[in-house]
């Protein structure tokens, strides 16, 4: 990686499961002790965004990985996997700083398959309305 801070084996292998096998809505990773690693992970059965806000800390950053599905305008199911740098206003501007420094080199070094990166700064910014308008404002 050419910046920021390297994933775990369990954060690449966790990423590709969340990626091929389609069990998870989300997964949630930190830095910690240097490292990013695995923070938690939401199973798509019964799966409510509002659930994942809840679960996020108000004062610390987190890489969120959302399997975001929805409607486009012709009525096409279409499904895409979002990259989130969440940075809460409350969070410490130095971890700030780490986290967005390791963002893009992470998403990198998980292999692909993002369709969109979003920074969001509180929880108003995840949430399912506020993601649609974004993916479908970005064509």
């Amino acid at each position: 990686m050419q910046a920021g801070i390297a994933p775990t084996e369990e954060v690449l292998a966790k990423y590709n499961e969340f990626k091929m096998k389609k069990k998870l809505a989300a997964v949630v990773f930190k830095i910690d002790n240097d490292q990013v690693q695995i923070d938690q992970e939401f199973p798509k059965e019964g799966f409510q965004q509002d659930a994942l806000i809840e679960a996020l800390p108000t004062d610390e950053s987190r890489f969120i990985y959302l399997d975001f599905d929805y409607e486009n305008d012709d009525g096409i199911r279409v499904y895409k996997i979002i990259a989130i740098l969440y940075s809460p206003a409350n969070a410490k501007m130095a971890k700030k700083m780490k986290y967005s420094l390791t963002f893009s080199s992470l998403n990198s070094a998980l292999g692909g398959g993002i369709a969109m990166e979003l920074q969001c700064d509180g929880p108003a910014e995840l949430s399912r309305e506020h993601i649609l308008k974004r993916v479908k404002n970005r064509r």
